[in-house]
């Protein structure tokens, strides 16, 4: 059944047409003129009957729905944003949108002024009908309206392949239309007009005084229409849902709140901007936010326009992920409604913090009523050349910049926090730290709260754990070279892979420096005592003197392997001294730091008829062996050709009276005379502290395995 005809829809500039066509006609004859003398062909259209050119008009095609609806939005909360919005321009207080999965429907009502059936063909079903030109500014109960452009209705055609409209004006009878986005894209394409279908009006709205029921069937199933995903998506598109503004939106049949948003929770720092009590009321909303990490902005841009609302981050990227949804978006306001999804796309700017923020900011000065129209077609979007929005985003960078120094500061200081509480034997191993130690300590620390890894929860804090040890164990070993400036050169927002790589590299270099040196160096030294007692002592010395010549000399280090030297001079020695003693050794061990060598001949424990003499003779002989090997092979010594120094090192049970006259030709030869006693007594006295240090090493592997 349908009803009456509605009447042919006015073309868009008909009326300005009309009013001008005498002036319009004066100039269809000067171009006439002028084509005539240019031998331009005209085009303009002739009347049949009296030969005469129609006045020129500007005439839009139907087609303009493609480009203005049909194809200009693309997601679901877009679309309901425009019904809402026009909601709320009809001085609704109650919206109720109802999603119906099963038969992949969303019905939208409100309890607002609802249109008669004059103003549902001059407002509703004129595309372009800009209220605000019209004297609609506000409504009737004093809102600022929403819409401005007059084509957000047609929003809906982007969605639904069929859009039912029921209306009721209070005082009027319930009118009833239902468009096929099928036949209007024929008629479009056929260059006809179209023409919805009436429809026999039930008893929907009969009890009600007035109000709109928009349905939308036949939904695209590539969109999302999930309940949860659309009550975040309306509840961060508008800032006037609620009962201060006497406003209220309910989907399924539950009210939408500020709760709806979902990333209240996971804030941790917030900078809010307007006046300080909205501010406090936005904190009381953030449960994770302390006072401290808190921080209210002057938010008057230099002309004089007040920036509301706030920005915020969490701790970790990932919170802001909800389902398919992102919240790290900082929307942008204007009169209660979504003008911007997000405005850090706007912002040229790759800071690591970025990916942290979450934000809701308010500008009203952007949809002043007697300034132009700087939004987009869809109203998502703001012409970015606009003097009003280029003064917006210079302000919000300067903002971003103090954020950002902000986010880094509070940071470092959470995560010192945290790592304490999670892990408590560091703070310990903090405790016990000099004053300027634990400073240097600190920066480090919290170096790895700031880190971002990849994975799972759990990866995440596996890695965490592996890069907090190795930072502690770098630590140590930063304070052992007394380099603790180091420390501020990590950056922590370098690659995590090569981070960790040079991590673990120190790692291996502080077992050595901590565990091995301490460990390896107390056991030479306990089997050198326990060998000492069992008369073994020249066998102990033997397995361990030429890797650990710091026995002798705390100056010389660690050697790995026998040189040449210790395989041929022997040869050398009774080549030249054939009358040296059958069994006679030289043993050699060197460091090539200097180019220094060091001979040391043992004797065995008791052996007797040692006295200064003979060793003198023997260590000359040592002398010249190798004074003579070097001068047979030159190109083998390390200082040019020449002989390198040589020290000279006795080690005995027993140590002979050495008189006066022979001293001298001992310092002469450089040899100096060891005993068994004095090597372990001054290897305890030398390495005492590392002694000392072999507590605080277990205190230090106690705390990285507790980690």
């Amino acid at each position: 059944m349908s009803g009456p005809d509605f009447p042919k829809k006015k073309n868009l500039f008909e009326e300005m047409t009309k009013a001008h066509a005498e002036s319009a006609s004066s100039s269809v004859a000067a171009a006439d003129a002028h084509d005539s003398a240019s031998s331009v062909r005209e085009d303009a259209a002739v009347d049949a009957g009296t030969g005469s050119k129609q006045p020129l008009k500007l005439e839009l095609d139907l087609n303009v729905l493609n480009h203005l609806g049909i194809n200009l939005y693309s997601n679901t909360p877009a679309v309901l944003t425009e019904i809402v919005a026009n909601a709320w321009d009809a001085d609704a207080k109650n919206v109720k949108v109802d999603i119906d999965t099963a038969a992949n429907s969303i019905t939208i009502q409100d309890d607002g002024l609802g249109m008669g059936y004059a103003e549902l063909q001059s407002k509703f079903l004129m595309v372009g009908y800009a209220r605000r030109e019209e004297d609609e500014a506000s409504t009737p109960s004093g809102r600022q309206c929403m819409g401005r452009k007059g084509i957000g209705k047609l929003a809906m055609f982007s969605l639904a392949e069929e859009i039912t409209v029921i209306t009721k004006k209070s005082g009027h009878d319930p009118i009833g239309i239902k468009f096929s986005v099928v036949n209007l894209k024929k008629s479009i394409k056929e260059k006809k007009e179209y023409t919805p279908e009436i429809l026999p009006v039930s008893s929907e709205l009969a009890d009600q005084g007035s109000g709109t029921v928009i349905k939308l069937e036949r939904i695209n199933n590539s969109v999302n229409k999930t309940e949860n995903y659309l009550r975040r998506r309306i509840a961060r598109r508008f800032s006037v849902i609620g009962e201060r503004h006497e406003f209220q939106v309910f989907v399924n049949g539950a009210a939408i709140g500020i709760q709806d948003r979902e990333f209240q929770k996971y804030i941790q720092f917030l900078w809010t901007f307007g006046s300080e009590a909205e501010g406090r009321k936005t904190k009381e909303q953030c449960p994770n936010v302390a006072d401290k990490y808190w921080r209210h902005f002057d938010s008057t841009t230099h002309s004089g326009m007040a920036v509301k609302g706030f920005i915020g981050s969490v701790s970790k990227p990932e919170e802001l992920k909800v389902e398919e949804d992102n919240n790290n978006i900082i929307t942008l306001m204007a009169n209660g409604r979504i003008f911007e999804e997000d405005i850090q796309k706007r912002i040229e700017d790759s800071k690591v913090f970025y990916s942290y923020l979450v934000g809701e900011l308010e500008l009203n000065d952007l949809d002043k009523n007697e300034l132009d129209d700087i939004a987009v077609s869809s109203r998502q979007g703001v012409q970015e050349d606009a003097p009003r929005y280029q003064e917006f985003i210079a302000y919000i960078k300067s903002r971003l910049s103090e954020i950002g120094a902000d986010w880094d500061n509070w940071r470092r200081d959470k995560g010192k926090t945290d790592i304490s509480t999670e892990f408590p034997k560091i703070k310990d191993w903090l405790e016990s730290l000099k004053p300027r130690h634990k400073v240097k300590a600190v920066q480090l620390l919290t170096k790895t709260a700031t880190m971002r890894f990849s994975g799972s929860p759990e990866e995440q804090k596996n890695q965490r754990r592996q890069i907090l040890k190795s930072q502690i164990l770098a630590f140590e070993k930063l304070k052992f070279q007394d380099n603790l400036d180091a420390i501020s050169s990590i950056d922590v927002d370098k690659n995590i892979e090569d981070f960790r790589e040079i991590m673990i590299t120190v790692e291996d270099i502080e077992a050595s420096l901590h565990r091995d040196i301490v460990e390896q160096r107390l056991a030479v030294i306990k089997k050198l005592d326990d060998g000492r007692a069992n008369k073994v002592v020249e066998k102990v010395v033997q397995d361990h003197i030429y890797k650990h010549l710091w026995l002798l000399d705390s100056r010389w280090e660690y050697k790995e392997h026998e040189t040449d030297y210790e395989l041929t001079l022997t040869k050398y020695l009774k080549e030249y001294f054939p009358d040296a003693e059958n069994g006679a050794r030289l043993d050699i061990g060197y460091r090539t730091t200097g180019g220094r060598y060091v001979v040391v001949e043992l004797k065995r424990p008791g052996l007797e008829n040692l006295n200064a003499q003979t060793l003198l003779n023997q260590g000359q002989k040592y002398l010249m062996a190798l004074e003579q090997y070097f001068t047979d092979h030159p190109e083998l010594s390390p200082v040019g050709g020449g002989v390198p120094k040589v020290d000279l090192i006795y080690v005995l049970e027993k140590k002979p009276q050495i008189p006066a006259i022979l001293q001298g030709q001992f310092d002469a030869l450089g040899a100096t005379i060891r005993t068994y006693q004095d090597i372990i007594t001054s290897s305890r006295s030398a390495y005492q502290e590392y002694i000392d240090a072999s507590a605080s090493v277990g205190q230090l592997r106690e705390l990285l395995n507790s980690i």
